[in-house]
């Protein structure tokens, strides 16, 4: 939008002022002003009232600020102080003004985040008279000056303030203005008290609190502080006000401001009220200072709503004449402050978005403070009109200059020509500041003019004079002030390393080149760089890695430099090694690995630190290099490794990793040869390197004398003298390392006359009943083993087995489950045998199924109470007999929750290789949902092991955790297996081995899935029956279905062997025994109970029962008397700790040289003399003295791999199975079911007669219900279809009978109860 500039007409004055003391006159100035990122534009209007007054309007702000704050400057030299006074409204008036003076006027416009700059220009009064007069002035003849007219009642006049010379004035913002301005201060002409009431609850918090005391004090610092002058008091309140100091507290400033730096924040809630009441009742107090005659301000500082009622007592001190200024900071609430407040709130009540915008209205406050103990704020009186005096231009003289397309070098000039062209225009324009004025010369028909070469951000006068032949006539002039030259924009981190940043921007219009700085964030030693280029990019170097720049740039064109924009770049690391390991690890050495980085690197160092023993050490190895082997390095000892990139401009943060060295190793392998005599040849694989020698001990077993020999490391045998007169030596070795360290010791038992035991026996369980043993076989020709065992509780008897020589283990049968053994073998020899050596082990604990004693497992219908003695007490549970065998089918509701802990079923002891078998019928009121037709939970109910079954996708799941608590599972979806979803019974076999999963449905194999090796089931936990597999929790939903049979056998190849003799259509008449027939029905109506039959002979006593599982252990008796004293013992085994390894003294040799250390060699004979050797260097660290206490176990070594799966058995041949018929369509009453096989005439009448007995017994089961409906809640009872064509009409209760059932009858057809 073009910016206009003419001259204007016209003339004010004040109504207060005489009219015939001068002359008004009208100026208007166009400015330009830069503001933010974008130009914004204002006008300023001047008028030069009498006395010389200076009159100023200006363009309201839309930006809701603060206020105005008005600056009048004289110019830089100028020993006249400056005027300065705040407004509300956009105009103002300055008296006291030197006529001839130049001056600055400035006006800004305050904000809650500081000062903007609406308008600035300089003028002289009598200039302004001047060129008014010469330039606007053709008034009529007798046209009369006056005054302009104010509105009537107009709410908001001018403030106005007039320059005396011994007032200071303040600087904008209440900062410190240019060195050698006065600031400014305030003398109230009254004594002022004045109290400051601040918030200290929680919500301002420490650091907010230290902006509030700067805030404090730079509002206290204009005034001055004495006893007949200004008086401050102040009190923090939270939810108990507390006066800091009371107003007659401090004398001088100096004080007043050491008190504001000390006050202590207190941290509380925020009662307002109850602290205006305290200022009330302590603080305006005589006894506090408060002196009768001296204005009274109370100024509170707060963030946030008062927690109780304000109002009252802030009514109270203004009644009072206490003026009241409130300051809101972040929260506060202003419709509360503006209650609080005195008359008139645009000056008492302010608020800021935040604490660190406090800053900026401390000057603003303490001036409106200061206007208002000096008497309120100023006000203009009333105004009354004047005649304006219009003015009439020639037709030779241009009118309407306008300033368009101003840019930072160049501006575009219009007019409106005069009606008499002129010979030509003269257009001269030069700096407002001063500057030598240049021209261009316009054709006088023409009416535009294009300015080029002008300084960005400068203001400059303008004037275009029409040239006549008569000479220069009435020209135009005006003010514009040239844009900044245009910054860099778009400014973008293109590129970014460790040492470099590229950045690039947007070129700027008239920009010759750019100037960009370059600033560390937080400076850490590093200078600012600063380089110009030509191109809207650059390319920082030499920076350092992982650091925080601020880069500016600047656009310059000449000695004009554009706003600097800015950017933040963070340079990246050098980049470290990652992912730090260590491998090969002895006691002496350990490679160390790491991962390389993207960028070259030119060298890693590695350094090793002990903080037990201080050693340490470092290697350095090419870039390209990821891994190295660090030695030497000392045993048992944990080292502080760390791995370094060496850039060639730097190195990069370091990794660090710990890792302990290995014990020394033991010498390994002993093996003993006998030799002629008595001696014997002992041979060991040496240790390991650095070996300083082998100590030997040999002492027979009893009470024999310890033999003992040091043999250098560097030998790997030794000759054992006098070992043939014992029948058993136990022969230790052990190594000494040159760093001192000292192996474990190695032992083995010699017998003589090679009679040796065998030796690593080992027990393993084999199954429930059954042990392994297994031996390493001795040396030498064994006859055979003698293996005896025995019950470790030593209360059964003992039994014995012989092995033959070749073999190394042997299978122990017939053993009870769950029980410890102790077993000793010994070999045979043909010249005797060797002593035996013991070892102990459990057998596994898997108990016999009730229905079949030969098979064992865990039968989970009785675990959970699903038989007929126990049903009647789980909720949601119904039992129906079967018509198609022996076996009673459950059915489990929606809300049988049935649920048992794990330790009550003992499930813990289940073998790797087990099976899952079940009998169940789906129902249309199953879930379509995936449930668990049973699982293992652990204590927070999650699943731990189990059997899903989904109607919704047709599958089946088994599920467990491995030995790393993973969750493993496998899912079959097989056609096959979509059968058990169809609505009939079928039964499932689960079969678990240690790698494969196998399904059966209906004793058909479906499939085999892999699976890996299972933990052990938990000891603590829970196990459930029918839940949804979604539901967590004890009280979840379940799912329904019909049970018949749900067990555990603890054999992976039960499936194999079973034949379905449960379902009719599989059922193999020869290998599955006849269903019994519970009795012969008629078909006649039965007849009334017959009378009460004589009791029975006493059966025959049964069989005996299995032999039980050992009882728990008795109290301990009573001390028995004291035997015999028995004959003592054999000598016990050396313990570990060794002797410090010395060798025999021999006779002492001539002197000779001193040499290296040597090693110690084997014991020998005296040698003769020698000659004195020369003194050498000092030999290598003694030996190690006693070795010190044994240290705590090592970590366990890692998994071993698994072992092949044995050869499976063979098994009986078996037919090929029959045709399965297809499964129907779905009727109007559920899914048909599977056809069935063709049955025989005497299976079908064996089926109706099996449907007669079932409707009998459901009839008197309900009625057995009924009689026991008292002893547990009903329970829904599926009832048998009836045969066709048939129909029972309803009978009353018969009469009292004789001999009913009782209780042991329960569960059995009443025909057949006896």
């Amino acid at each position: 939008m073009a910016k206009q500039a003419s001259l204007h007409r016209g003339c004010t004055m004040t109504a207060h002022l005489r009219p015939h003391l001068g002359v008004c006159l009208w100026l208007w100035l166009g400015v330009t002003l830069g503001h933010g990122q974008g130009q914004a534009s204002g006008r300023v209007r001047l008028a030069v009232l009498p006395e010389d007054q200076l009159q100023m309007n200006w363009k309201e702000s839309g930006g809701g600020g603060l206020g105005y704050l008005v600056q009048v400057k004289p110019r830089a030299g100028d020993a006249e102080q400056e005027v300065m006074l705040t407004t509300k409204t956009p105009k103002a008036t300055v008296g006291g003004l030197h006529p001839s003076k130049g001056y600055t006027l400035q006006i800004f416009e305050v904000t809650g985040s500081g000062n903007v700059l609406l308008a600035r220009t300089e003028f002289v009064i009598e200039d302004l008279k001047s060129n008014s007069v010469s330039r606007s002035g053709r008034r009529p003849p007798g046209a009369a000056l006056g005054p302009t007219p104010a509105p009537a009642g107009s709410p908001d006049p001018e403030p106005r303030i007039t320059l005396a010379p011994s007032q200071d004035l303040p600087h904008p913002g209440g900062s410190k203005g240019d060195e050698g301005s006065p600031q400014f201060r305030c003398r109230p002409p009254t004594p002022t008290d004045m109290i400051f009431l601040v918030d200290g609850s929680w919500s301002i918090g420490h650091s907010h609190f230290q902006q509030v005391k700067a805030f404090l004090a730079s509002v206290i610092e204009p005034f001055e502080i004495g006893p007949d002058k200004v008086q401050v008091g102040l009190t923090q309140y939270s939810g108990d006000p507390q006066t800091e100091w009371d107003l007659n507290a401090f004398g001088t400033k100096e004080e007043v401001l050491a008190a504001v730096h000390s006050l202590h924040y207190r941290g509380g809630n925020t009662f307002t009220g109850l602290a205006l009441a305290h200022v009330l009742e302590h603080n305006l107090k005589p006894a506090a200072g408060l002196r009768p005659e001296a204005a009274k301000v109370v100024i509170l500082v707060t963030d946030g709503k008062s927690q109780d009622d304000a109002h009252a007592a802030g009514q109270v001190l203004k009644d009072r004449d206490v003026d009241v200024f409130a300051v809101g900071v972040k929260n506060a609430d202003e419709a509360e402050l503006r209650l609080l407040a005195s008359q008139p709130l645009d000056i008492t009540v302010h608020s800021v978005q935040d604490f660190p915008q406090l800053g900026t209205l401390a000057g603003l406050l303490s001036r409106l403070v200061c206007q208002k103990v000096q008497g309120g704020s100023p006000r203009g009186g009333p105004a009354t009109p004047a005649a304006a005096a219009p003015a009439l231009g020639p037709a030779s003289t241009p009118t309407s200059l306008v300033l368009s397309q101003v840019t930072s070098s160049s501006v575009h000039l219009s007019w409106t020509p005069a009606p008499h062209p002129p010979l030509k225009y003269q257009v001269v324009w030069r700096p407002s500041r001063g500057g030598v004025p240049r021209e261009v010369v316009v054709d006088g028909l023409g009416s535009s003019a294009e300015l080029h070469n002008l300084t960005s951000g400068t203001e400059y006068l303008l004037s275009v004079l029409p040239i006549h032949e008569a000479g220069p006539g009435e020209g135009l002039w005006g003010l514009v002030t040239t844009a900044p030259l245009p910054p860099p924009q778009a400014l973008a981190v293109a590129m970014v390393t460790p040492r470099t940043v590229r950045l690039t921007w947007q070129p700027s219009a008239g920009a010759a080149q750019y100037l960009v700085r370059c600033s560390p964030a937080s400076p850490k030693g590093e200078e600012d760089r600063e380089v110009r280029v030509r191109l809207p990019e650059v390319q920082l170097d030499g920076l350092e890695p992982g650091r925080d720049y601020v880069i500016w740039v600047q656009s310059l064109r000449g000695t004009e430099a554009s706003e600097a924009r800015g950017v933040r770049a963070r340079t990246p690391p050098l980049a470290t090694p990652r992912h730090l390991r260590f491998s090969d690890v002895s006691h002496d050495s350990a490679r160390v690995s790491w991962d390389g980085t993207p960028r070259p690197v030119r060298q890693f160092r590695v350094s090793y630190v002990s903080s037990e023993s201080g050693h340490s050490g470092q290697r350095e190895v090419p870039g390209n290099v990821t891994s190295v082997i660090l030695r030497p390095l000392s045993s048992s000892t944990t080292y502080t490794i760390r791995v370094t990139c060496l850039y060639s401009g730097g190195s990069s943060s370091t990794m660090t990793g710990r890792l302990t060295t290995r014990k020394v190793p033991s010498p390994s392998q002993l093996s003993v040869t006998e030799l002629p005599g008595d001696e014997v040849r002992l041979e060991w694989a040496v240790a390991a390197s650095g070996v300083l020698v082998y100590q030997i001990t040999w002492t027979p077993l009893g009470d024999g004398k310890a033999h003992e020999i040091s043999v250098p490391g560097n030998l790997g045998t030794a000759v054992l003298p006098g070992l043939g007169r014992h029948s058993e030596y136990d022969i230790t070795i052990l190594a000494y390392y040159r760093d001192g360290a000292r192996s474990n010791p190695v032992s083995l038992r010699y017998t003589p006359l090679t009679r040796r035991p065998p030796s690593n026996l080992a027990l393993a369980s084999q199954s429930p009943s059954s042990l392994r043993v297994s031996w390493t076989p001795p040396t030498g020709h064994v006859l055979h083993y003698r293996l005896t065992y025995a019950l470790a509780s030593g209360s059964g008897p003992e039994k014995s087995v012989t092995v033959p020589g070749p073999s190394s283990h042997v299978t122990l049968p017939d053993l009870l489950a769950a029980t410890k053994y102790r077993v000793l073998v010994s070999a045979v020899y043909g010249a005797g045998e060797s002593v035996a050596v013991s070892a102990t082990g459990r057998t596994a604990a898997c108990p016999a199924l009730p229905a079949d004693g030969s098979l064992a497992g865990v039968d989970l219908m009785a675990a959970f109470g699903l038989v007929q003695k126990e049903y009647a007490s789980l909720r949601g549970v119904a039992m129906e007999p079967s018509a198609f065998g022996p076996a009673t089918t459950f059915t489990l509701l929606k809300d049988a929750q049935l649920t048992r802990r794990a330790s009550d079923i003992h499930l813990a002891a289940l073998p790797p290789e087990h099976t899952v078998v079940f009998v169940l019928r789906l129902l249309p009121e199953s879930p379509r949902e995936a449930f668990a037709l049973w699982q293992m939970t652990a204590e927070d109910f999650q699943p731990v092991l189990g059997v899903l079954l989904d109607a919704g996708r047709k599958s089946l799941t088994y599920f467990s955790h491995d030995p790393k608590a993973a969750l493993q599972e496998v899912t079959f979806d097989l056609p096959e297996v979509r059968r058990i979803f169809f609505g009939s019974f079928h039964k499932v076999h689960v079969a678990v081995g240690r790698s494969k999963v196998q399904l059966y449905v209906d004793c058909q194999k479906v499939a085999e899935r892999p699976i890996g090796e299972a933990g052990s089931p938990p000891a603590a936990g829970f196990i459930t029956l029918g839940r949804l597999a979604k539901a967590r929790g004890p009280r979840s939903s379940s799912a329904t279905f019909q049970l018949q049979v749900l067990q555990i056998v603890c054999s992976d190849t039960w499936a194999e062997e079973d034949r379905c003799c449960e379902l009719p259509a599989s059922k193999d008449r020869e290998a599955c025994p006849a269903s019994p027939s519970a009795c012969s029905c008629s078909w006649q109506t039965p007849g009334p109970p017959g009378p009460q039959g004589p009791p029975g002979l006493p059966g025959r006593n049964g069989a005996p029962g299995q032999q039980g599982f050992p009882g728990p252990r008795g109290e301990p008796g009573p001390p028995g008397q004291t035997g015999p004293e028995g004959p003592g013992g054999q000598q016990g085994s050396p313990g570990t700790q060794g002797r410090t390894v010395q060798g025999p003294v021999g006779p002492p040799g001539v002197k000779g040289e001193k040499g290296d250390h040597g090693l110690p060699g084997l014991q020998g004979h005296p040698g003769h003399q020698g000659t004195p050797g020369k003194v050498g260097l000092q030999g290598p660290k003694g030996m190690r003295g006693l070795e010190g206490t044994a240290g705590l176990p090592g970590p366990p070594g890692p998994r071993g791999f698994q072992g092949l799966a044995g050869t499976r058995g063979t098994s009986g041949e078996r037919g090929p199975p029959g045709a399965v018929g297809p499964t129907g369509l779905p009727g109007p009453k559920g899914e048909r079911g599977e056809k069935g096989e063709p049955q025989s005439l005497a299976t079908i009448y064996q089926l109706v007669s099996q449907a007669c007995e079932s409707a009998i017994q459901t009839h008197v089961l309900k009625f057995d219900s009924f009689l026991h409906e008292s002893t547990r809640p009903p329970m829904p009872i599926l009832e048998a279809p009836g045969l066709p064509g048939t129909r029972s009409e309803p009978r009353l209760p018969g009469g009292g009978g004789h001999g009913g059932p009782g209780p042991e009858d329960r569960g059995r057809p009443p025909c057949c109860r006896e």
